[in-house]
């Protein structure tokens, strides 16, 4: 497999690997960039499990591309979304360079387990690692972490400060020129203009006809799941002093 694919990976500038948090919208953004003609992104590839294991950028590269080609086939649907971007370049490209996975919060929770993992990581991946960070209302993400873990608020904030703490733990072991954070709330209000910074960042560019048929993909509105939640004044100010240890948060609130 890495020897018919030698040729197709041959301009690969870059392995992009989504890191963060859960429910943050990993899967929109990864399918928009999936749909661009010289990128593709896996669905849930989990590649840091890869990396550690002692694969290689090519290695973990064509197993991220069986796995983009095979949600295609299965109609790029998830959580009862459909994730496929009209006139996208989905499954098949004009010359790749970018390929990357989705898997952020895997990724994450791997990092608070093992500290080290990054440290690692960089020294497989070197020039050609590009980090992502999605950043969602962490009162959003906490409250569907609960929902979809069945547990509490409580519990899934402190699953979710923990994994803070990991990637705050990782940014000091990247290059700022690798690292972007994505807002969700800036992607679905402006999502060409946001496309476009990410693109930039990945050493991309597109034409209007990809940015048109990936808006028309975007959600009208971000999700309010926080205001579903049985949420207490005391935990709201539990969260929000702990999001003032972390700058990237600056600008959310309840």
């Amino acid at each position: 497999m890495l020897l018919h694919h030698a040729r197709t990976l041959r301009a690969l500038r870059y392995y992009a690997l989504f890191i963060g948090y859960p429910r943050t919208g990993h899967t929109l953004l990864a399918s928009l960039l999936d749909a661009h003609p010289r990128m593709a992104f896996a669905n849930g590839l989990d590649a840091a499990r890869y990396f550690l294991a002692g694969f290689d950028v090519q290695e973990t590269a064509v197993l991220s591309i069986w796995n983009s080609r095979r949600f295609t086939l299965k109609g790029r649907r998830s959580t009862g979304y459909n994730y496929v971007v009209p006139g996208g370049w989905h499954g098949r490209w004009d010359v790749l360079e970018v390929v990357g996975d989705k898997s952020g919060d895997l990724f994450s929770a791997r990092l608070v387990l093992d500290p080290d993992a990054m440290s690692r990581m960089m020294k497989v991946l070197g020039k050609k690692g590009r980090f992502i960070s999605v950043l969602r209302n962490p009162y959003d993400t906490i409250t569907t972490m609960a929902v979809r873990g069945r547990m509490t608020l409580d519990a899934a904030t402190t699953e979710y400060f923990a994994l803070c703490e990991a990637n705050a733990r990782a940014r000091t072991q990247v290059p700022a020129s690798a690292w972007l954070d994505v807002h969700h709330e800036s992607l679905v209000a402006q999502p060409r203009d946001t496309l476009r910074t990410v693109l930039q960042f990945l050493g991309q560019s597109a034409d209007a006809a990809y940015l048109d048929g990936c808006s028309r993909l975007v959600f009208p509105e971000p999700r309010r799941t926080r205001d579903a939640g049985a949420w207490t004044e005391p935990l709201r100010d539990q969260v929000a002093t702990n999001l003032d240890r972390f700058p990237w948060f600056t600008g959310y609130a309840f």
